[in-house]
């Protein structure tokens, strides 16, 4: 755009340039300031003589060397530096060619210096324009810059036929020097216009001050031909130079990068398929209104209107190939997507934000036995069953902020007989995708199979949302730091365990404690929360220190105001020294041992891992020898904690848990007592008497349909009195073999033959064989193919810090990924907070075991306190719920 206006201040010197405000951000400032600088240009013809030539001129020039200085800078910036680099060259080439021609050129003529950076206009904005969308439509843009080309000759023509040629103001070589000017220039504003049509709305504004621009170029360029010395003519063109050279700046830096997301097509834009007829037709209305003010028409403006009706022709015979080549697309488009559609098995549904249904696939037909046009339009709410329509409308209301995001839902859907059928949804917030504006979902029917798991939302923490504090991973890498260096030896880990919190993480009492704490530890200690009711600190000193610190610890919980009135509370805590030889886990689990040795010896007690080890041998000894009499006694009991489906709401099976109350211990954890009885023939005798008795509990309940899983050890298994012992208990009881599952550990599938002919036999009966406990014993998982397994059980550990955790969730996601691809039920045990059964119920699982949704239950609930089944309702959406309590029980 450019320096051809910069031939209009004087026949000593011209140049084009920009000037104007460089650093403002909005379009509405800059052009105030580019207007203010043409009218300050315009009224230098104010001041008296020479002055005024002098002071207009040096305007030009010093615009021209900020505006070379600007779009270097600002270019750089832009989201097209290569065509603004061009832009400068233009200016610079423009001004230099003015200063050159006229010095050798008389006036009027000396215009022509500008025009070959007029042609390098050409290419700057050519260097702006997306090449791929040049190739995809190029003979519709070529045409429409011809009609653009060809609009402006014939504006610029019928003007100077209505102004200056009746007047007769230039001879023939000035108006040949002007028409040369004005044509450079018009192959300039021509590439604007294309700019303009091509470009996305975001970068419009760039097209339409590069086009002012060019205006501005060739108005300042007429007024530099038609003048004969220095006067007010000469002062409008520097004025109009200036303003070119202004607009230029402010379209620099309005050209900012866009998200790829937001570039446009070159064929979807209205304005790009208005723009050429509107040209054309202004064009074509002034030549035709010049005939009565002239009463004649030129040759030149007759051959400029045959040409432009000729590109207008052709344009539009570029544009109707373009739509039908885009119209083919689109039917071959169209076409690929019922293809697959339709030879889909899973319908795909499609919901707008009412949730009602805009487009379903044929496959639903299949699926549901209905017909798609009948759904099309109805609610999403009113196909599923009462109970799963809250839950399903508020997850799919609920808004997405990531659309690559997958969301696992199930519910129930009646089929056209009448049945219901168990559907799952893999569902794709796309309504903010403007090409869309849905929700998608891909449905299948799972009624006999459990579902899918998505893809996990990867997130990572080392601190406690509650306390703030480091929480067990980051104390985990802390002490594994501390062992490694040379004085490890001159560290403790103390336990401090606290009881009687309320149920949930509550902020204000972890906080007050957090505090206490803090004041009762040295410089050097270092405090973390290390689990639900348990702190550590890493102390710098001999285990002798670390028990004074774990005194003052204990003293520190001490009653805390709350609300409604006192919270009573109560700790212990254990000791243990760091040895260079353990790792990270050793010194926990020693902590762990020296911690339930102080609690189990009473409130404010502290005790070192030496002297835990000493008393938990004595106590072993003592339950070993007492454990032979306890079935005998009466002291043996069995607890059952259920399964719940998430997708029936209601709990399926229960696991028979094996509790002793001992007469002087009183409750003894199944982690201590289970692994004495496993020592001797007696475990064989304990999982006898479980069977029978669990499976005449559950076969006397009023739930038909209620499954129970019975733990089998390792050494009954192997004893091969396993299948006549469950004949015995099912044949007892009268309970069938489909609602009996074993539970048995990883270990024992690699045992001998006669194991996996046994399990095999078992499974032929129809009893159900879970592999109990998995992931923490063997880790070849080709043993999954082809063994006697139906159910997995995930182990607790996979869901220790899943919340925070992206490498833990990511494997909890991979084993439920692992079952279900192979057929397997996967019951996920040990859920304890709400956060994890979302995530779980995301991930598109069924089965959920935990304290969260039911404690285990003595045999005298089971009527009435199973979850789903006469018990509280099972959530249909994460709740916060309490978290469970850390009694020492497994869960």
């Amino acid at each position: 755009m450019t320096s051809g206006a910069l031939a209009a201040p004087m026949r000593a010197m011209a140049a084009p340039t920009r000037g104007g405000p460089a650093a403002v951000r909005t379009l509405s400032r800059p052009l105030l300031l580019s207007v203010l600088a043409a009218c300050a240009t315009l009224s230098a013809g104010l001041l008296p003589g020479r002055t005024a030539v002098t002071v207009a001129v040096t305007v030009n020039f010093l615009a021209v060397v900020g505006v070379l200085v600007l779009l270097t800078r600002a270019g750089r910036r832009s989201a097209h530096p290569a065509g603004w680099r061009w832009y400068a060259a233009s200016v610079a080439v423009g001004a230099g060619g003015a200063l050159a021609a006229a010095s050798v050129l008389p006036w009027g003529q000396t215009a022509l210096g500008s025009v070959p950076g007029q042609l390098l206009v050409v290419v700057a904005i050519l260097r702006m324009l997306d090449r791929a969308s040049l190739r995809a439509a190029r003979a519709q843009v070529a045409t429409m810059f011809t009609l653009f080309v060809i609009a402006d000759l014939l504006t610029v023509h019928t003007l100077y036929h209505l102004t200056i040629a009746r007047d007769g103001v230039l001879a023939l070589s000035e108006t040949i020097a002007l028409f040369a000017l004005l044509s450079s220039i018009a192959l300039g504003t021509g590439f604007s216009l294309v700019l303009i049509a091509v470009c996305p709305a975001a970068q419009r504004p760039v097209g339409w001050l590069l086009f002012a621009s060019q205006v501005a170029t060739a108005l300042a360029g007429a007024c530099s031909s038609i003048a004969s010395g220095p006067g007010y003519v000469q002062y409008l063109a520097c004025a109009l130079s200036v303003l070119g050279l202004a607009l230029l700046v402010v379209a620099c830096h309005a050209d900012r990068p866009q998200p790829t997301a937001d570039r446009g097509r070159v064929d979807g834009s209205a304005l790009g398929a208005m723009l050429p007829h509107a040209t054309a037709l202004a064009g074509g209305s002034l030549l035709l209104l010049s005939v009565p003010v002239t009463g004649t028409l030129t040759i030149f403006g007759t051959t400029l209107g045959v040409l432009g009706l000729g590109a207008l022709l052709a344009h539009q015979v570029a544009s109707w190939r373009t739509q039908q080549r885009l119209t083919t697309d689109l039917q071959r488009s169209e076409a690929y997507f019922r293809t697959l559609v339709r030879g889909s098995a899973d319908p795909v549904l499609i919901l707008d934000d009412q949730l009602q249904v805009q487009w379903v696939s044929p496959a639903i037909t299949a699926l549901l036995g209905l017909d798609p046009q009948r759904i099309v339009g109805h609610s999403i709410a009113a196909a599923v069953h009462p109970d799963d329509a809250p839950g399903l409308v508020a997850a799919l209301s609920a808004a997405s902020t990531d659309p690559m995001e997958t969301k696992t839902r199930t519910a129930r859907v009646r089929h056209l007989d009448g049945r219901w059928r168990l559907i799952q949804s893999q569902v794709r917030d796309l309504r903010g995708d403007p090409d869309v504006g849905a929700l998608v979902l891909y449905c299948r029917d799972v009624s006999a199979s459990a579902p899918q798991p998505a893809e996990p939302v990867v997130t990572f923490s080392t601190s406690d949302p509650a306390t703030g504090l480091p929480n067990r991973s980051a104390l985990t890498q802390r002490l594994a730091a501390t062992l490694r260096a040379p004085s490890a030896s001159s560290a403790s880990l103390v336990v401090l365990g606290v009881d009687g919190l309320p149920a949930g993480d509550d902020v204000a009492v972890l906080r007050e404690l957090t505090t206490r704490f803090a004041r009762a530890l040295r410089g050097d200690d270092w405090l973390a929360r290390s689990g639900v009711s348990e702190f550590a600190v890493l102390v710098s000193g001999t285990v002798a220190d670390a028990e004074v610190i774990a005194g003052r610890l204990v003293a520190a919980v001490e009653p805390v105001a709350i609300g409604n009135g006192t919270l009573r509370l109560t700790a212990a805590a254990g000791v243990t020294p760091l040895d260079a030889d353990a790792d990270a886990g050793d010194a926990l689990r020693w902590g762990d041992l020296a911690l339930r040795s102080a609690r189990a010896a009473g409130p404010g007690r502290v005790r070192r891992h030496s002297d835990a080890l000493r008393i938990t041998q004595q106590r072993e000894e003592t339950l070993r020898t007492d454990l032979h009499q306890a079935l005998a006694e009466g002291q043996l009991r069995l607890v059952y904690q259920p399964v719940v489906d998430l997708a029936l709401h209601r709990t399926v099976s229960v696991e028979a848990l094996l509790r002793w109350r001992h007469p002087v211990y009183g409750e003894v954890s199944p982690a201590e007592f289970v692994p004495l009885a496993e020592e001797s023939a007696l475990i064989t005798e304990l999982g006898r008497w479980v069977l029978a008795e669990a499976t005449a509990t559950v076969a006397a309940l009023p739930h038909p349909d209620l499954a129970v899983a019975v733990n089998v050890s390792a050494r009954h298994v192997r004893s091969g009195e396993l299948v006549s012992d469950v004949l015995q208990a099912l044949g007892s009881s009268g309970l069938s073999a489909s609602r009996l599952v074993l539970e048995i550990t990883e270990s024992v599938l690699l045992d001998d033959e006669h194991v996996t002919d046994d399990l095999a036999a078992l499974r032929r009966l129809g009893v159900r064989i879970a592999v109990d406990d998995f992931g923490t014993g063997w880790s070849s998982l080709a043993y999954l193919v082809g063994l006697p397994i139906d159910v997995l059980k995930m182990d607790r550990q996979f869901l220790a810090d899943v919340e925070t955790d992206p490498q833990r969730r990511a494997l909890c996601s991979s084993v439920l990924h692992l079952g279900t691809s192979l057929g397997l039920v996967v019951v996920v045990e040990g859920v304890e907070t709400a956060t994890e059964l979302q995530l779980l119920r995301d991930m598109g699982h069924r089965f959920i075991q935990g304290y969260l949704l039911a404690r285990p239950l003595d045999e005298a609930a089971l009527t009435t306190q199973l979850p789903g089944l006469g018990g509280a309702p099972v959530p249909t959406s994460a709740p916060g719920l309490p978290r469970a309590a850390d009694d020492g029980l497994p869960r």
